[in-house]
C-alpha cells in the first residue's frame, strides 16, 4: 500500500504520466520539480519509496551476501518463454519457501498461504524493489504458480509476463556545484546549501534566470537554469508541457542544512527517458542570493548510470463461458515492495554493532499477503471452472447450464512507485476496459483488525461508493465497513487506477494500521495465517458471485470518482 496522500490528486496526476494529454510516459521520479520536494506528493509518486531500489547491494547485508539459495521449482514448458530480459532468466529462490504447486486440489490453508508469502519474502528477494533481482525472482514465481493453477498466459508473446519500459537512474558520488558571484566562484555544499537533486544537466556553466511569473519563462534553453519563485502548484503549471530547459531550481527552507555523505536517491521511469528538466532545490542563503539576483551562473557534476531493469506484471486469464464471458474481472495484487533500507551511518566515535543491520523490507503483509490470496484464487477457481466445463461439455449427463465471467488476475510491479504495473495495463489491456466490470485488489491482508471483529474479517475500502458491499451480504458474504475513512485508504492501492476510469474497483483488506507497515519488521512471523485463511475463503466467495453472475458490480450515486 502506497503512503497516505495529502489529496485525491496523486493518483491522476500519476495517470496522466501514462496519457496523450502530458508528455508520454512521463517520470515519476522526476515530478518533484514541479511539485516541490517536500510538498505534497501524494500516493503516486511513492514519495517515501523513491530510491530504495538498489540503495544499498546485497553484498552490503549480510543476510543477503551470505545466503545460497537453492534452484527454483521447474518452470512448466512454455509458461516462460520469450520476452524476458537475460539477465532475469533463471531466477533462483529459496527452496523452503516453494509451495508444493503440484497439488492443485484441496481446499484454500493457511499453510499454503504461508507458503507463498514465505516465498515472497524472503531475504533473498532483498524487498522486491521494481526493477531489481528480487522482484524479477518473485514475478517470475507468481507466473510458475498461475501456469501450475491451469490458468491461460495472458503477458506477451504467450507468456504471463507484461513487460514495462522502465529505468532507472543511479547516483556513484555526491553531487558537486559551484555558483558565480561578485566574489567570483565558490563551491556549494550538497545538503546544507542544496538537495533534491533529480536528473542531471549538461556540462558547463548554466545562466541563471529567476522567474516570478510565467512570462519570464522565456523559451526553453539547455544553458539555462531556471529559478521559479512560486509555490508547488504554480510551478507545477508553468512547467506543464515544457522542456528543453537545463535546470529548473525552486528555494527549500530558508535555514541551511545538514552535509550529506550520501548519494542523492535512485530515480526511476517509464517510457523511453525522462521528458522533464533536471531539478535542484535550493536551501538557506544560497536561495535568497539566487532569488536576489547576486548569483549568474551555476555549474553542477555528478556521477550517474543509467539502467535499464527488467520489470513486469504478471498476468493470467480463466476464460468465461456463455453469455457472461463477454465481461471481464481483474483480481489484483502488488508484488513489489519498497527494497532495501539505506544502512544507518555510525555517530563519530560509535562502534559497529555485534550483529548485523537488517536492511530488508521484506514486505509479508504489504503486498505478499495480497499476492497470496491471488495465487490461491486463481489456483481454486481454475480448478472449479476445469470441473464445470466438463461437466458442461457434449454428451455429458445432467450438464449444467453455467455462465462465467472471463476472470484476469493481475498481479503488479510498481504499486509503491506510483502505481506504475497498473496504469502500464491500463494502456495495454489484455482484455477491453470497456468490458471490465470490476477490480477487486487485495491489500495487506496478513493481519487482523480489531475494529471489524479481529481474525478472519475483511473490510472494504470505498464500501458507500458500489453496490458491493451489500451485494456481498445479500449472498451472505460479510465484508465490513472501512473502519478508517480519514485514512482514504480507497485512494491509496492499485484499484484507484480503474476506479478512475469508471470500473467498479475497491480493495479488501484487513490493514490495523500497525507499526510494522514500510518499516523492516513487516515479517512473516508477524502474520496470522488462520485469519488469512478466513479471509480468502470469504474473498473466494466474493469472487465466485462475480464470476457467475450474481453480482453485478455499480457505482452508487456520487459514487464514482472524478476521472480527470
Amino acid at each position: 500500500m502506497s503512503r497516505r496522500q495529502a489529496s485525491d490528486r496523486g493518483p491522476d496526476q500519476a495517470r496522466d504520466r501514462f496519457r496523450g494529454a502530458r508528455p508520454p510516459l512521463r517520470p515519476s521520479a522526476f515530478w518533484p520539480l514541479a511539485r516541490g520536494a517536500g510538498g505534497p506528493l501524494g500516493l503516486a509518486l511513492g514519495a517515501f519509496c523513491l530510491g530504495l531500489l538498489a540503495c544499498a547491494g546485497p553484498a552490503a547485508n549480510p543476510k543477503i551476501a551470505s545466503a545460497a539459495p537453492a534452484p527454483p521449482p521447474p518452470v512448466p514448458a512454455g509458461a516462460l518463454e520469450s520476452g524476458a530480459p537475460p539477465a532475469a532468466e533463471a531466477p533462483s529462490a529459496p527452496a523452503q519457501a516453494t509451495p508444493p504447486v503440484a497439488e492443485r486440489t484441496g481446499p484454500v490453508t493457511a499453510a499454503r498461504l504461508e507458503a507463498h508469502v514465505r516465498f515472497l519474502a524472503a531475504d533473498e528477494l532483498a524487498g522486491r524493489a521494481t526493477g531489481s533481482e528480487g522482484a524479477v525472482r518473485a514475478g517470475h514465481y507468481l507466473a510458475e504458480q498461475l501456469s501450475a493453477a491451469g490458468l491461460e498466459p495472458a503477458g506477451d508473446e504467450g507468456t504471463f509476463l507484461q513487460h514495462l519500459d522502465f529505468g532507472t537512474r543511479e547516483y556513484s558520488g555526491l553531487p558537486r556545484m559551484w555558483c558565480r558571484g561578485p566574489e567570483g566562484e565558490f563551491e556549494a555544499t550538497h545538503g546544507v546549501d542544496f538537495d533534491g537533486l533529480v536528473g542531471l544537466p549538461g556540462g558547463g556553466d548554466l545562466r541563471i534566470r529567476v522567474c516570478r511569473e510565467p512570462d519570464d519563462l522565456g523559451e526553453p534553453d539547455p544553458g539555462t537554469a531556471l529559478f521559479l519563485v512560486g509555490n508547488s502548484r504554480e510551478r507545477a503549471a508553468w512547467l506543464e508541457g515544457r522542456e528543453g530547459d537545463g535546470l529548473v531550481l525552486w528555494a527549500g527552507s530558508k535555514r541551511p542544512g545538514k552535509a550529506q555523505t550520501r548519494p542523492p536517491r535512485t530515480q526511476r521511469w517509464t517510457g523511453p527517458g525522462p521528458s522533464t528538466a533536471p531539478g535542484l532545490r535550493l536551501r538557506g542563503p544560497l536561495a535568497e542570493r539566487v532569488e536576489a539576483g547576486e548569483i549568474e551562473s551555476l555549474r553542477l557534476e555528478a556521477r550517474v548510470e543509467d539502467r535499464r531493469p527488467p520489470a513486469f506484471n504478471v498476468v493470467g486469464r480463466l476464460p468465461g463461458r456463455g453469455e457472461l464471458a463477454e465481461e471481464v474481472v481483474v483480481y489484483t495484487a502488488h508484488y513489489d515492495h519498497i527494497g532495501l533500507k539505506r544502512p544507518a551511518a555510525p555517530a563519530p566515535g560509535e562502534t559497529a554493532p555485534d550483529e548485523p543491520e537488517d536492511l530488508i523490507h521484506n514486505g509479508a503483509d504489504d503486498d505478499a499477503s495480497g499476492c497470496a490470496a491471488v495465487l490461491e484464487l486463481a489456483r481454486v477457481l481454475a480448478l472449479e471452472a476445469e470441473r464445470s466445463d466438463a461437466a458442461a461439455s457434449p454428451g455429458a449427463t445432467g450438464a449444467p447450464d453455467t455462465q462465467r465471467r472471463t476472470q484476469l488476475f493481475l498481479l503488479v510491479t510498481g504499486e509503491e512507485i506510483g502505481l506504475v504495473g497498473t496504469f502500464a495495463y491500463i494502456e495495454d489491456p489484455v482484455e477491453p476496459l470497456e468490458r471490465t466490470v470490476c477490480n477487486l485488489n487485495f491489500e495487506m491482508i496478513g493481519r487482523p483488525d480489531a475494529l471489524v471483529g479481529g481474525a478472519g474479517k475483511l473490510w472494504l475500502t470505498g464500501f458507500e461508493r458500489t453496490n458491493l458491499g451489500p451485494a456481498f451480504a445479500a449472498e451472505g458474504i460479510e465484508v465490513a465497513v472501512d473502519p478508517r475513512p480519514e485514512e482514504r485508504f480507497f485512494l491509496r492501492s492499485d484499484n484507484i487506477a480503474f476506479a478512475r476510469i469508471g470500473i467498479v474497483a475497491q480493495s479488501l483488506s484487513s490493514y490495523d494500521l500497525h507499526a510494522d507497515y514500510h518499516h523492516v519488521t513487516d515479517e512473516v512471523e508477524t502474520l496470522d495465517f488462520g485469519h488469512m485463511e478466513t479471509c480468502v475463503r470469504t474473498a473466494l466467495e466474493a469472487a465466485r458471485a462475480l464470476a457467475d453472475g450474481r453480482v453485478d458490480p455499480a457505482w452508487e450515486p456520487g459514487g464514482a470518482p472524478e476521472s480527470r
